[in-house]
């Protein structure tokens, strides 16, 4: 590897991420995208792809270990759903974006201007890809040490509900695994140009919410439902472990 000549893009990434890797090199193959590499000179980089791959195998293994050790109570089930919100692109966006991930990605130009730019998945892919980096670099404790301190605060159980890329198919599985019944949603539109979902169990349970798209109201109302739900079976249960509390809902 060469080392005579540091590339200011890496120096800014470095001091901006604050992470120091031994091999530079590896920092840029993670921060550089496949459409950036196809409209630039050629340069022998690590594969991106095969990176993202191999992050997000490191980053599923250490949120794994942390889920079965926070929820020790926790069945199966109930380890996937939690593990699957926590490795969802939208998280992984969010948690990109934390550490302002986007300034030191480098996008070809053509797919950044296009109308349907994938920012969540580039996002998502470059975090994954960085992992693996450190993990290259470093070694499983260091990387371990990131994710961990990057996830801070999500391992809440009381934020669960609200970091789920997909309440509606949440709600279906409490509703059919507490009530035998799937949620039923019907919609109209609204004078100011939205549209109300109204999404129904039974006579008790049920939650209205506005959106803008159809997708979006139901989301939403399925979201509250789901929280009202979690109120209602958490005060049931006030005296059990947060785990068993978790396994009730779900």
């Amino acid at each position: 590897m060469n080392r005579k000549k540091q590339d200011p893009y890496l120096v800014k990434a470095r001091q901006g991420l604050q992470i120091r890797l031994k091999d530079p090199e590896l920092l840029e193959a993670a921060m550089t995208h496949p459409s950036w590499r196809n409209e630039n000179p050629p340069k022998k980089l690590d594969d991106f792809d095969r990176m993202e791959f191999f992050g997000d195998a490191i980053l599923n293994f250490v949120i794994c270990c942390k889920l079965y050790v926070k929820f020790p109570e926790a069945d199966e089930g109930l380890l996937s759903r939690l593990r699957s919100i926590l490795v969802s692109r939208k998280i992984l966006a969010r948690l990109a974006k934390k550490i302002r991930l986007s300034s030191f990605i480098r996008i070809g130009k053509s797919l950044r201007e296009q109308q349907d730019f994938p920012q969540h998945k580039i996002l998502a892919d470059s975090l994954e890809a960085l992992i693996a980096a450190i993990y290259l670099d470093c070694g499983f404790d260091a990387v371990r040490r990131f994710i961990l301190r990057l996830y801070d605060g999500l391992f809440d159980s009381r934020k669960l509900f609200r970091l789920d890329p997909n309440p509606k198919s949440t709600l279906q599985e409490i509703s059919q695994k507490n009530w035998q019944k799937i949620p039923i949603y019907t919609n109209r539109p609204l004078s100011n140009g939205l549209i109300q979902s109204l999404v129904t169990i039974d006579r008790r349970r049920n939650k209205k919410a506005s959106a803008r798209t159809r997708k979006e109201a139901e989301e939403k109302a399925a979201r509250d439902l789901i929280r009202k739900i979690r109120q209602e079976l958490l005060r049931r249960s006030k005296k059990v472990s947060s785990g068993r509390k978790l396994r009730k809902i779900f």
